[in-house]
């Protein structure tokens, strides 16, 4: 492992920030209105999203995919949510969505990709190997 792959680049430790702020930011815009029942599953949805976001910034593939789908579902499933109140819900959702798209952008670029490589064992390379 070459030791400049093994150091995490500051591009995976902005994107973990973007996205943990990005999650919150849209659990808030789905809690604005207390009637609607939507805490239990956005803080449910939010700390599964910090714990990938984690994993993810050193250097999970799985998790890295993982924290990529639950931001979409945790936006996805906010929208409704946020957009019954759309002055507040609605700016919030916006700018949940400007935090967290790009925080998932700068942890799929070259040297995100390299660093998750060098972290990450191939899953067949503790495999023995026959050879006729």
């Amino acid at each position: 492992m070459n030791p400049d792959e093994a150091r995490r680049p500051r591009s995976v430790t902005l994107a973990v920030i973007l996205l943990i702020l990005g999650a919150l930011m849209a659990a808030v815009a789905a809690m604005s209105d207390p009637a609607l029942q939507a805490q239990n599953l956005m803080t449910v949805l939010f700390l599964a999203c910090t714990w990938f976001a984690v994993r993810a910034g050193r250097g999970r593939r799985v998790a890295r995919t993982t924290v990529t789908c639950l931001t979409a579902v945790i936006l996805l499933v906010a929208a409704p949510f946020a957009l019954a109140d759309p002055l507040y819900g609605g700016s919030t959702l916006l700018l949940a969505c400007a935090l967290a798209v790009p925080g998932v952008v700068l942890l799929y670029r070259p040297g995100a990709e390299a660093y998750v490589r060098a972290r990450t064992p191939l899953p067949h390379a503790d495999r023995p190997t026959t050879e006729a």
